[in-house]
């Protein structure tokens, strides 16, 4: 009979572990639905994300300024002749029978007169004229190392350079026998697939007076941008005659 009371407390301890069980276990459920609802949390979180994503890669890419292996500010080359050309010139005169589209307005600090000229294969050249005091020999001549260091300064040095000139100088004063000063300077740059050049054909009279010999406009700066790719034409060139021989043009 002394074993009893010994069975029976702990009978009872058991059975409070029994009863404290059913605690335990729902505080643990209690857990796992809050680290559930933590890890909802953070799942949710992922559409958020994925949005701020989307939204990144629908932004506008910005393209850099377009340079001459595509086109000529912004005119892509091989353009058709009825495109739209982008410029902030003054639209002067379509010529559709040449294909050509002629500008006018500021270049820097140049007054100039711009036409784009079209090829069967589309835009390939554009050609800059400056407008030039006609009556001065030397600032012909400064304009175009003033514009030929410009370039050097975008493309580096010029791949070919000619200059020459000839004639009188500008004390020359026989009226009588009036001649011209002349200059004649080009430089060119190759810039793939394009090239640059620039040519002025300075012709002055001298001396200067309001009753010159020869009248009108000699010289002229012109500086051209073109496409060697582009210049394709449907046309076919003139069938060369043959030359006679000697023997029987005498």
């Amino acid at each position: 009979m002394k074993y009893i009371p010994l069975l029976f407390i702990t009978t009872f301890l058991y059975s409070q572990e029994v009863v404290e069980s059913p605690d335990s276990i729902t505080a643990n459920q209690v857990d796992d639905q809050t680290v559930s609802s933590d890890d909802s949390l953070s799942l949710s979180s992922d559409p958020l994300d994925s949005e701020n994503i989307s939204i990144q890669q629908n932004e506008p890419i910005e393209i850099g300024p377009l340079t001459l292996d595509v086109g000529y500010k912004g005119f892509l080359w091989g353009s058709s002749f009825d495109s739209s050309i982008p410029s902030p010139f003054n639209l002067v005169y379509t010529d559709s029978l040449n294909r050509s589209k002629s500008f006018s307005g500021i270049l820097g600090e140049d007054s100039v007169a711009i036409v784009y000229n079209f090829a069967d294969s589309g835009f390939w050249k554009v050609e800059i004229d400056f407008i030039l005091d006609h009556n001065d020999f030397e600032s012909q001549i400064d304009n175009f190392r003033r514009v030929e260091k410009n370039l050097s300064s975008i493309y580096g040095p010029p791949k070919n350079i000619n200059q020459k000139e000839s004639g009188v100088t500008s004390s020359y004063s026989n009226i009588l026998n009036q001649k011209f000063s002349i200059a004649i300077y080009r430089s060119t740059w190759d810039v793939v697939p394009a090239m640059v050049d620039l040519y002025l054909n300075a012709h002055v009279l001298n001396p200067q007076t309001d009753l010159s010999i020869f009248s009108g406009n000699f010289s002229f700066l012109k500086l051209v941008y073109f496409n060697p790719d582009f210049m394709h034409s449907n046309i076919p060139l003139p069938e060369q005659k043959p030359i006679p021989s000697i023997f029987d043009i005498y």
